[in-house]
């Protein structure tokens, strides 16, 4: 890991230093926040159901620095919801947290070598609710999450391809995956592949990161981003990361949004509720509507 770290930071530092001369800076600045709120409140409802309430909000910046043929771009996005339906309390139905960083440098044209750091976790504890077998009608919360449990880093040096504003591939020859679990009890339970008691587990493999940032319509975009790695100790095991984002712009403070995630990691194994554990495809999606306000200029 120490080798890894020292080359990375050996690489950025000595692209900055042969990247310094009279090419003009340029910095794109995006950035948005919004805030979503739905209700439902019933009395003497003929045809049933249940009051609820749901809010969300989303945060999203990004700035990218271009001098000469450097582009470094950073990334931050947050999301958090919960909702609370009847007599249960208020649940968090989305929580994350996102820093990405990618520094590159272009040797030909479309072709760049570059170094990329995504850090991934979670702002609130997560929990499974079960059926209380000995109070029919209560529910047993068991804890599955938290705040860095898990937390994920992942450091990719390779080359990246980018024919179009469209299309960005990478691949990683030399990638790094640390998973960590700081919350002691998930630690003790080997959860998310550490070793039962450990907090942290480091992989390394090769990576092949894919993205698309599609125009549809004038106020309707679709962006997607593809994740693969795979470690060398166990070569051919791929864990995947892929995410899906439709924008659809109804004026310049409403929009609506429908996001997706599926995620398969052969380090996890999801309770299956009968005491038995397998791996399985994770699979998330969330409709986002509300007021939502650019905090940026497109470019500046």
């Amino acid at each position: 890991m120490k080798k890894l770290i020292l080359l990375c930071l050996t690489l950025a530092f000595s692209t900055t230093l042969f990247g310094q001369n009279a090419d003009t800076v340029s910095i794109k600045k995006e950035g948005s926040l919004g805030f979503n709120f739905s209700n439902v409140g019933l009395s003497n409802w003929a045809a049933g159901g249940e009051n609820s309430i749901a809010l969300g909000t989303v945060y999203f910046t990004k700035v990218t620095r271009t001098k000469g043929k450097a582009t470094w771009m950073n990334q931050f996005d947050f999301a958090l919801g919960g909702a609370k339906v009847g007599d249960q309390d208020f649940r968090k139905t989305d929580d994350k947290l996102i820093l990405a960083s990618r520094y590159a440098h272009e040797f030909a044209p479309k072709w760049s070598y570059s170094i990329i750091g995504i850090f991934r976790t979670q702002l609130l504890e997560g929990n499974r609710f079960d059926e209380d077998p000995n109070n029919p009608g209560e529910e047993i919360s068991t804890k599955i999450s938290d705040f860095m449990a898990p937390g994920y880093l992942n450091i990719n040096l390779g080359i990246d391809y980018e024919p179009n504003d469209i299309l960005t591939a990478s691949f990683a020859p030399a990638a790094g995956k640390f998973t960590f679990v700081s919350d002691d009890v998930l630690s003790a339970q080997g959860a998310f592949g550490v070793d039962p008691g450990e907090k942290f587990r480091a992989e390394f493999g090769t990576n092949l990161l894919l993205a698309l940032d599609i125009p549809i319509a004038e106020n309707i975009s679709f962006n997607t981003t593809a994740n693969f790695f795979t470690a060398y100790d166990s070569f051919g095991n791929v864990d995947v990361n892929w995410e899906t984002l439709f924008t659809m712009k109804v004026n310049s403070w409403f929009n609506a949004t429908f996001g997706t995630q599926l995620i398969y990691d052969d380090d996890i194994l999801i309770d299956q509720g009968d005491g038995t554990s397998s791996r399985e495809i994770q699979f998330k999606h969330v409709l986002n509507m509300g007021v939502n306000f650019n905090l940026f200029k497109k470019s500046e």
